[in-house]
């Protein structure tokens, strides 16, 4: 996993130069409803070799929505696994050994959510940002964990570790964490108005706000925890499926 990334990365950075080298009219590709294709466009000078280039990016924008997807529903799966969600949604179906119904919820959801881009494009892009706000908060709390339990030398380490620039790195992600988030929170157009803003901050507060709430409330004296049982269970079945 590491050493993909590393590769990934590498890829691109290659591809930006690429891109900045064949940008052609700046106005042009700014102005435009899709930059990329406006880009495409101007460096090969053919309608069909940009639409064959944007095929690719489509091909490689459905590989990725399936991994969203996977991540989703596993999580979905093992939250109503530990009862924060109704425990229907933790089924596993026999025929294809995975959460079906856990898989079609998060789908189900986002589309509801992309119907928002009919009524409001602003609320749209607002969940956009509040996705991107989301999940960099959600890396920020797993770093300060990990970063925590290296100081205090808590940490069991296993077969693969950053050793001693581990807490270098992760401070600096820390950083870059924070600092990325703060320009998630700004408003993509200027002069800002209250069709354009980006409403992702009051949203996002909101939400942490309702949890935080729920917690104090309720989950904190009813929530039993992680269901260890059925972790070990799920783990032993994996180890005998990769044996066999």
């Amino acid at each position: 996993m590491f050493w993909t990334n590393v590769v990934n990365a590498f890829f691109a950075y290659a591809i930006i130069l690429v891109t900045f080298f064949c940008l052609g009219d700046l106005t042009a590709a700014i102005d435009a409803p899709y930059p990329i294709i406006e880009i495409c466009l101007q460096a090969t000078g053919s309608a069909r070799a940009t639409t064959a280039m944007m095929c690719g990016l489509l091909i490689i924008s459905f590989a990725v929505t399936l991994g969203n997807i996977a991540s989703a529903s596993r999580l979905t799966w093992a939250w109503a696994r530990d009862g924060g969600l109704p425990a229907w949604f933790a089924y596993i179906s026999p025929k294809h050994r995975v959460p079906v119904r856990s898989i079609w919820l998060p789908i189900f959801v986002v589309m509801c959510l992309a119907c928002l881009n009919i009524a409001s494009s602003a609320a749209f892009e607002a969940f956009l940002s509040l996705s991107c706000l989301a999940l960099f908060a959600s890396y920020a709390i797993a770093i300060s964990c990990m970063l925590r339990a290296r100081i205090l030398a808590k940490v069991q380490y296993g077969g693969w570790t950053l050793g001693k620039f581990g807490v270098a790195i992760n401070i600096y992600a820390l950083l870059y964490t924070g600092w990325m988030m703060i320009w998630f929170c700004f408003p993509q157009y200027l002069p800002a108005t209250g069709s354009n803003f980006n409403y992702a901050l009051p949203i996002f507060a909101f939400v942490v706000l309702v949890a935080l709430l729920l917690w104090v409330v309720r989950a904190k004296k009813h929530w039993p925890g992680l269901n260890k049982v059925i972790i070990e269970v799920v783990l032993a079945d994996a180890d005998r499926n990769t044996k066999d």
